[in-house]
Formats: structure tokens, C-alpha cells, sequence
């Protein structure tokens, strides 16, 4: 089954490329409408027609459904409009959600291997040695083993929920995105992404043309890092003066230094919109890379740990196996 960043990188490069051909919003969502889309993206494109139909924007009526639609893919669509440009704005997301189902996409293929050896481990664990020991028939051990399967997965299921919570927390939580931020690998990961959807959606406000307070709150709020999202909340102060942000942004220990001064000299210099789509571009590459490296590190881990599980049921079936029978011999 294909991943949600899967659809959505297919229904925005298909969003994009109609777009970039002449056609307008609403052509170009009858005509998706007609290549049955997943009923995610169809439902959208539902939201979309009723919200034009009732005077609403096009960023409006594709935020209708929040749960649908993330902070980020409101932000750039909303700056695309604003700025006449929706087709280059569909491709930031498409891009974006592309590098998002390969990174997903090789981290199912890396734990495969893994998670059939951890299987293969609770099999040993749980089947030979209730076999040896006589006490149950054939049919009572396999559902001894499904039970423990239906245990081992509800564990894991426990596990990705609060894992998943700590991310969304890290998000408000400026401590916790910064101590996920030291962790190796997954902290470059991390900071990479935030910086990816920053500079995106900063880039997309500088060609709408929107104020630079809007643009660095709307910008820092949609990088999803508590973080970033504090460093905005000074810079949206500085903008409000009318002061250069350069320097508040080398001041600033939230991002990266060589990207700080980039901003500096591109202030400057009046290339901003130029070298903040440099950097959106490099921040994507860069978190891809990050990401697979954490998906190769990641079940490499998991492997060591489910080898030295398989490893000491081995050793803990045949203990029981042959002193069992030294104690047959024995009597």
C-alpha cells in the first residue's frame, strides 16, 4: 500500500504539471477528479470546488480539512497564490513529499530483514521449547505463539505511539526539539527537515511579496521545531522595526551559521529570493541524505540487538534440550 507522502507527492506533481500547462484551479481538480484519485486527495479536491463556490480562497478552501493538510502545505500554497505562482508552489510540495516517501520508503526495505530474524527469534523462543517439554499439544502451542506475537505487536504499537507523541511535543517543546536534536543521526535528520520546510516556505513569501513579519512567523511556524518557532518569535520583533534581519539571524544559535550569513550577504546584497531557494533546495537534499543515513543506521541497530535475542534463545533451547537429557541419563 502506497504511503500518505506517497499520494501526496504524486497528486502534487500532477497539480503542478496542469498548472504549469494553462490550465486553471478548477479545470485542473475536474480533471484529477477523473483519474480516481485516493479518497484523501479526492476529498480535498471536493473542499477545494465548495470553497471557491463560496467565495473562499484557494489556500482557504484547501485548509478545510486540517488533518489532511499540515501547516506547511498551507503556508507555500497560500504564498503561491498570493504570488500568482500555484505551480511552482505545487512543486515545492511535491518535491518535498517525494523526498518523504523515498526516505520512508528505503527505511520499510532496510527493517524487512530484521523484523523477519526478530519473527524467526520468537518462533525458536516460543514453538521448540514448548514442544520439548511435552506439556501441550500441537494446536495449544501455535496459539501460544500467536498470542505472543499479538504481545510482541502491541508493544511495538505502544512504542510508535509515544514515539510519535515525543515528536509532536518536540514541535512546542523548544527543550525536547533541542535534546532530539543531540541525538546522532536522528538530530541532523531533524534539523535538516525543520530547515527544509523554513526555507521553503520563506522562499514562497519573499516572491508573494508578503510582509517580512508575516513571513517569518508563518515561515517558523511551519519549519515544526519549538526551536525555530522561539528564534521566529525574535525575529518577528526585529521585523516590526523595520531593522535588517541579517544580524538578528547570525545572533541567533537556532540556525545554522553558514546559513545565517548567507542571509546576511543576501540581504545585502538583494538576493534573497535567490539564495533562500538555494537553500531550500540543499536542506531537502541534505535531509534525504540524513534521513537514509538514519534509515540504514537505524535496522543495522535494531539487528544487533534481535541477533543477540535470537542468539540467546538458541542457547537457552538446547541448555533445556541437553540437560534434559543429562538428567534422563542421571536417573
Amino acid at each position: 500500500m502506497a504511503s500518505q507522502a506517497t499520494h501526496k507527492h504524486l497528486f502534487y506533481m500532477e497539480m503542478a504539471k496542469l498548472l504549469e500547462a494553462g490550465f486553471g484551479i478548477r479545470e485542473a481538480a475536474k480533471v484529477l477528479l477523473d483519474t480516481k484519485l485516493p479518497p484523501v486527495q479526492a476529498n480535498l479536491l471536493g473542499d477545494l470546488k465548495r470553497g471557491l463556490e463560496a467565495g473562499h480562497t484557494i489556500a482557504e478552501a484547501f485548509a478545510q480539512d486540517r488533518k489532511a493538510v499540515s501547516e506547511l502545505e498551507r503556508s507555500i500554497l497560500s504564498a503561491g497564490e498570493r504570488s500568482g505562482k500555484l505551480a511552482p508552489a505545487f512543486q515545492h510540495l511535491a518535491d518535498y513529499f517525494g523526498m518523504l516517501a523515498s526516505v520512508r520508503r528505503e527505511m520499510m526495505l532496510a527493517m524487512a530483514y530484521p523484523l523477519i530474524v526478530l519473527h524467526l527469534g520468537i518462533f525458536i523462543g516460543v514453538v521448540p521449547t514448548a514442544m520439548m517439554k511435552g506439556d501441550k499439544s500441537f494446536v495449544e502451542i501455535l496459539v501460544q505463539f500467536g498470542i505472543t506475537l499479538v504481545a510482541f505487536y502491541a508493544i511495538v504499537g505502544i512504542a510508535i505511539f509515544l514515539l510519535a507523541g515525543v515528536f509532536r511535543a518536540a514541535a512546542s517543546n523548544p527543550a525536547l526539539d533541542q535534546l532530539l536534536n543531540r541525538i546522532p543521526f536522528l538530530g541532523k535528520a531533524r534539523l535538516n527537515m525543520a530547515m527544509a520546510r523554513f526555507c521553503k516556505v520563506y522562499h514562497s513569501c519573499l516572491l508573494a511579496g508578503i510582509p517580512m513579519t508575516e513571513t517569518v512567523a508563518v515561515s517558523s511556524s511551519a519549519s515544526h521545531s519549538a526551536v525555530l518557532r522561539q528564534a521566529g518569535k525574535t525575529l518577528e520583533q526585529d521585523a516590526k522595526t523595520g531593522n535588517a534581519l541579517g544580524p538578528r539571524f547570525i545572533a541567533q544559535s537556532a540556525f545554522p551559521k553558514t546559513f545565517a550569513r548567507s542571509y546576511m550577504t543576501g540581504e545585502e546584497a538583494g538576493t534573497l529570493d535567490k539564495d533562500l531557494a538555494r537553500w531550500a533546495s540543499l536542506y531537502q537534499t541534505e535531509a534525504e541524505a540524513s534521513a537514509k543515513l538514519l534509515a540504514a543506521v537505524v535496522p543495522k541497530v535494531l539487528y544487533f540487538f534481535i541477533l543477540g535475542f535470537v542468539a540467546w534463545k538458541i542457547i537457552s533451547f538446547f541448555n533445556g534440550y541437553y540437560g534434559g537429557m543429562l538428567e534422563m541419563l542421571d536417573q
